[in-house]
């Protein structure tokens, strides 16, 4: 295993650091506690003045439950737990996260997706928005170039423009096989290889990829093992890095069943599916596991596993490119909530507390328990999947062939194209008006009462992808129960009824 050193990595990466980065400092006033001293420096209240005694939370056995059965509660107070009190939480602490749920984020990287070299760390940040502003902040300046699957978030898109970079859109493959979906290897290696003769010639070669590699927002493509060899291959052929974005790595989809449409692997009584499977066998390995350069910077989320307004996530990098992220903290929004990360990582020490007689390691039993709730979670996802699934197919609309739908394969999203006719795709410039059909099929399935995403909306180049934006995104996510999955779908199928026969007038 390659072993970095943080002078090497420097001097490797340094060239790829903004203008801006370059400079910012943070200019320290103060030393590091020497000994036995009396604080007098830090402008930091003694915890007495905090006004609050203790929290507790009342954690769920599963989601959509209630507390749990067994009573589980996550308790702090000023001196509980040891490791990370109220005391210590509530308190200015470290721009790059507290030491304990620092260790839980490597532990979990390491157990799940272990770097292929030595000289990586973690750092914790405000949500993976926070953490892709501040890698974009790293990494660009107004001559910088990012390629991005053609279809992606679009506040992405924002991160790296507003450091004045140029983003350029990379084709997808939009097929139900999972060797052949996302990125189109094939048409990168192209365009990467003729660069200087391409369509975008008249901007530098890419600095980095940004992608989301497993659950694709907003397609619900997933990058196979095969494919992420190739991509990191011409990484390193033309020395980019790759951001790997990863909020929905865990909640992979069992493939569907339509002659058994509720079947669901991770609800099954006789299953085989024990958390050693899962990690081995349901979820795709990050670039991280393949990465010998320590050229690729992987955000993880606790928003779409835990809760998204605790705003709270972590990077994984070589130690060069972490540091500079917590030196843009530093100056900026300092360290992530304590009080977010209080909750989490006092949360999931408890889920660990019925591992304990397993583990001799507290930190392994906690492992334990968050891989036991992420397979309830991505379970109950799995469950949504299936029901919106059954839903989409019986309506009158798909068994007429007047949309089809996009299979995901992990994630919150389902994709639904419409079905043109032979006739509209004879037309020459069908393709030209496609934006204005989504926006009129659009009408009719708010008019029948559900929102949804235009795919278009969330291209890279709109011009570049007009002859693949023509679908709608939905989540599965937001729904209080299955029975407004249910509804929504049918509504759905109406909106697509709509839309034809008022096309046909």
């Amino acid at each position: 295993m390659p072993e970095f050193d943080f002078e090497s990595l420097k001097s490797r990466y340094s060239r790829f650091l903004s203008k801006r980065d370059c400079s910012k400092t943070l200019i320290k006033f103060w030393d590091a506690p020497q000994g036995d001293v009396i604080e007098m420096a830090g402008g930091m209240p003694n915890a007495g003045f905090f006004p609050v005694d203790s929290i507790d939370v009342h954690v769920c056995d599963k989601p959509f439950g209630q507390r749990s059965e067994d009573g589980l509660v996550a308790h702090m107070d000023r001196n509980e737990p040891s490791d990370m009190p109220l005391s210590t939480s509530l308190q200015y602490t470290n721009t790059e996260g507290m030491e304990p749920l620092l260790k839980f984020a490597r532990n979990l990287t390491q157990k799940i997706h272990p770097p292929a070299y030595d000289g990586w760390d973690a750092c914790l940040v405000m949500g993976s928005s926070d953490g892709l502003y501040k890698v974009f902040e790293v990494l660009c300046d107004e001559d910088s170039t990012v390629m991005m699957e053609e279809f992606t978030f679009t506040p992405v898109i924002s991160s790296v423009k507003i450091q004045g970079g140029h983003v350029v859109p990379v084709k997808m493959q939009l097929s139900a096989d999972p060797k052949m979906q996302g990125i189109d290897v094939g048409l990168m290696e192209e365009m990467l290889d003729n660069w200087h003769v391409g369509p975008y010639k008249h901007l530098n070669k890419p600095k980095a990829l940004y992608t989301v590699a497993t659950g694709q927002n907003p397609t619900g493509m997933t990058l196979s093992a095969e494919k992420r060899k190739q991509i990191y291959r011409l990484a390193q052929k033309h020395d980019f890095l790759i951001v790997e974005d990863d909020p929905y790595g865990y909640l992979f989809f069992p493939p569907y069943d339509a002659e058994n449409p509720l079947k669901n692997a991770y609800w099954e009584q006789d299953s085989s599916l024990t958390p050693q499977k899962y990690i081995d066998e349901f979820l795709v390995k990050s670039f991280v596991t393949i990465d010998t350069d320590a050229r690729v910077i992987r955000l993880e989320t606790f928003s779409k596993m835990f809760a998204p307004g605790l705003r709270l996530s972590f990077v994984v990098a070589n130690k060069f490119f972490t540091e500079r992220v917590v030196n843009i903290g530093e100056v900026s929004t300092r360290a992530p909530s304590g009080v977010s990360q209080a909750v989490v990582y006092t949360v999931i020490r408890e889920l660990g507390k019925r591992h304990a007689a397993e583990y001799e390691n507290p930190i392994d039993a906690m492992f334990a328990g968050w891989v036991e709730w992420l397979m309830k979670v991505a379970g109950t996802y799995t469950q949504r999947r299936n029901i919106a699934f059954k839903s989409l197919y019986e309506t009158e609309s798909y068994k007429q062939g007047l949309f089809k739908v996009m299979e995901p394969s992990a994630g919150m999203f389902i994709d639904l194209k419409p079905v043109w006719s032979q006739e509209d795709l004879a037309k020459a410039d069908h393709f030209d008006h496609i934006m204005e059909e989504m926006d009129q099929l659009n009408a009719c399935l708010i008019k029948s009462g559900v929102q949804v995403v235009l795919g278009y909306r969330m291209a890279v180049d709109r011009e570049a992808s007009k002859d693949t934006c023509d679908f709608i995104r939905v989540t599965i996510a937001y729904a209080k129960d299955d029975e407004q999955i249910v509804e929504a779908c049918h509504r759905i199928g109406a909106g697509f009824s709509q839309f034809f026969a008022q096309r046909q007038k």
